[in-house]
């Protein structure tokens, strides 16, 4: 009963005082002092709130405050002003909302960091990447892992890429040249470089963001949204890609 009481939004002292009153009837403050033994100061400072709720009133009998417990049905009353209370709130929210997106979208232009965890980290990533229909899609590092991994999501997500009109420039390792990726890539330029110079990781670069991925038995992504660092990265793969070779 008493944790009811304290879902509508009463505090654990305004219930005790609550049912005291319930089980005592009209009384003075000493009998509630004395059933709950708490202080008398607490105990006036949470009937003062309780009047104020409309849960208890009081009768001055002989110069001295008989306090008394409304009728329970009282709380449905308490129930339906906490409604009608959220249901403002809620009209205030919907007028502040596109004001709150706007701010968080100010600053997710500025910089913004995520790290993703395992294969449905990584495919959050790739389909995010088609989101950016008709742009450029830069790769580096690249050694086939995204195949070989997620062998027939790559196919589709390949077509996919390509109905949506994103080209793409890849930077291959030597070690996979033989494969001739040409041939299932379309819409794509690719270019090889020594295995010397392999890049650790496959890095994508596209629109404003920049992802890093490293193919370990867990896979792990790092997504950096900022255009400064998303340019810089895209100048990084014009000198790599003057360097490579078809």
């Amino acid at each position: 009963m008493e944790k009811v009481l304290e879902q509508l939004g009463l505090s654990n002292g305004e219930t005790k005082v609550y049912l005291s009153l319930l089980r005592l009837g009209s009384v003075p403050a000493g009998p509630i002092i004395k059933d709950l033994g708490m202080h008398r100061a607490a105990v006036y400072n949470l009937l003062d709130i309780l009047i104020e709720k409309g849960l208890v009133h009081y009768v001055i009998q002989a110069n001295r405050k008989y306090f008394e417990a409304t009728n329970p049905k009282r709380l449905f009353e308490l129930i339906e002003s906490k409604k009608q209370a959220l249901n403002q709130q809620e009209i205030q929210l919907r007028e502040i909302m596109p004001k709150l997106k706007e701010q968080r979208e100010l600053k997710a232009e500025k910089q913004e960091a995520t790290i993703y965890k395992g294969k449905k980290g990584l495919k959050s990533i790739f389909e995010d990447i088609l989101k950016y229909p008709k742009q450029e899609l830069l790769v580096m590092g690249a050694s086939g892992q995204f195949k070989e991994i997620f062998h027939a999501y790559f196919i589709h997500w390949q077509n996919r890429r390509v109905k949506e009109k994103i080209n793409l420039k890849i930077i291959y390792s030597e070690s996979i040249k033989k494969e001739k990726r040409e041939k299932e890539l379309k819409l794509s330029e690719i270019r090889y470089i020594p295995k010397t110079s392999i890049i650790p990781s496959t890095i994508f670069v596209y629109g404003d963001k920049v992802v890093t991925i490293l193919w370990s038995e867990v896979p792990m992504a790092f997504l950096m949204r900022s255009e400064s660092v998303s340019n810089s990265y895209k100048n990084f793969f014009d000198i790599f890609w003057k360097a490579s070779k078809k």
